[in-house]
């Protein structure tokens, strides 16, 4: 697992006014991709919420001013769809400085944390 020192090297910052389309765009084209969730609550603590589920949603939503990642998996520990939420999201940055989909979102919220979400790319995948 890697820590928040991973991300930032290649990583570009959205402007809020681009979030809500952005996010919406990497959605529909990442539908289904395996994505994992990590949480990131000082330098040296991660915290894996999710692996290996597949993309069903990353979205910002301008009038509750929260970003949300929701995936789908299952099993019996997890609900057949987890929801994860950053009320008044401060920042997100990606590691896509084109057009291509991103293969890393980190949304930082206003209480410190980082939420990473990280999505593997299908080998077969052309983009």
């Amino acid at each position: 697992m890697s820590g928040p020192e991973g991300d930032t090297g290649a990583m570009r910052e959205l402007a809020p006014e681009a979030w809500s389309e952005y996010l919406d765009a990497v959605s529909r084209e990442l539908l289904n991709a395996e994505v994992s969730i990590e949480i990131i609550t000082a330098p040296d603590e991660a915290q894996t919420q999710a692996r290996h589920l597949a993309l069903q949603a990353v979205c910002y939503d301008y009038r509750d001013d929260v970003f949300e990642v929701a995936a789908a998996g299952g099993g019996s520990h997890l609900p057949a769809t987890l929801r994860h939420l950053v009320d008044h999201p401060e920042r997100i940055v990606t590691d896509s400085w084109t057009l291509l989909a991103p293969m890393t979102i980190a949304v930082d919220g206003r209480d410190g944390v980082r939420t990473v979400v990280r999505i593997a790319r299908d080998p077969d995948f052309v983009g």
